[in-house]
């Protein structure tokens, strides 16, 4: 019993470690052809929306960038976490 409750107690703990080492990190994900930015930290919280000055997009076209760019950022987080999971084993 207390082996489980040790063993919960480190995983909880580790799982607190990696969130805070998780929000110190952050990634730029791109839209297709580099007119839009979006920042995340490692918590998935968007930090930050660039867009280049020199668009001229339609509606569509500026939603489609906007979910390149984040689709983007998801997949470098995701490659992030799994080599800093990759570390703590």
């Amino acid at each position: 019993m207390f082996g489980q409750l040790k063993d919960m107690y480190n995983l909880r703990k580790q799982a607190q470690e990696m969130q805070k080492i998780m929000a110190q990190e952050r990634v730029t994900g791109y839209s297709n052809d580099k007119t839009f930015s979006i920042v995340l930290n490692g918590n998935q919280e968007l930090l930050e929306v660039n867009i280049s000055p020199e668009i001229n997009l339609s509606q569509p076209e500026i939603e489609k960038n906007i979910k390149e760019a984040y689709a983007d950022a998801q997949q470098q987080l995701r490659s992030l976490m799994a080599t800093k999971l990759q570390g703590m084993m």
